[in-house]
């Protein structure tokens, strides 16, 4: 795994979008490795190394972005290989939106986590950054969700988010309205029945394909 992201860091250093995507892809379809480890043990080391050099000053905020934006597109890349995956894992039973709140653009870690899910039997339906919450309720409403997860980066939107979960709970009664990302990491006082975890997901076991 830390040859692999030794080569996405120095290819997105050298700003070699094509022959990073090739490399992450071909290590997937190879069995090399599987998407959930390329997530969680390349992909988002690789997001978390670069927006440490921004904040220390060694990269440029358009240097962070082409990093961020090869990242989904090898994220994106993979979609079709993610659902004939899903295709082979016992469906849960369980239905999941996944947004961003308005305001919030960070929405590449919830994109990731919407393939970690559905590889593990949830039916999900990734809304995508700055959504508006009436347009959350809705979706969670027409699609039939017993779960929304919202995902927020900043500290800016964190402190915006408690009056949009009150709107959200009043509008989905009936529907677990939960929380998550990069804010909640170092915040100790948010309800913590509301925050998700990788239990309650089922990110702690591994996908079983059908026998």
């Amino acid at each position: 795994m830390s040859e692999l992201l030794d080569e996405l860091s120095r290819l997105t250093a050298a700003h070699d979008r094509t022959a990073a995507v090739d490399v992450a892809l071909t290590a997937v379809r190879s069995g090399a490795i599987s998407i959930d480890a390329l997530h969680e043990e390349v992909l988002v080391p690789l997001l978390v190394g670069t927006g440490a050099a921004w904040q220390r000053g060694e990269k440029a905020v358009w240097d962070e972005h082409f990093t961020s934006a090869t990242v989904r597109t090898i994220v994106e890349s993979l979609y079709l290989d993610v659902a004939e995956k899903a295709a082979s894992v016992p469906a849960n039973g369980r239905t999941v939106v996944l947004a961003c709140p308005p305001g919030e653009q960070h929405d590449l870690g919830l994109r990731m986590l919407a393939d970690r899910l559905m590889v593990r039997g949830w039916k999900v339906y990734f809304l995508g950054a700055d959504t508006p919450i009436d347009d959350i309720a809705a979706a969670a409403k027409a699609l039939g969700a017993d779960l929304v997860a919202l995902s927020v980066a900043t500290h800016y939107n964190r402190t915006l988010l408690r009056t949009e979960m009150e709107c959200l709970k009043r509008l989905l009664p009936s529907v677990r309205v939960g929380v998550g990302g990069p804010a909640f990491a170092a915040d100790r006082t948010w309800p913590a029945e509301e925050l998700l975890s990788e239990a309650e997901l089922g990110l702690a076991t591994t996908p079983t394909e059908r026998s």
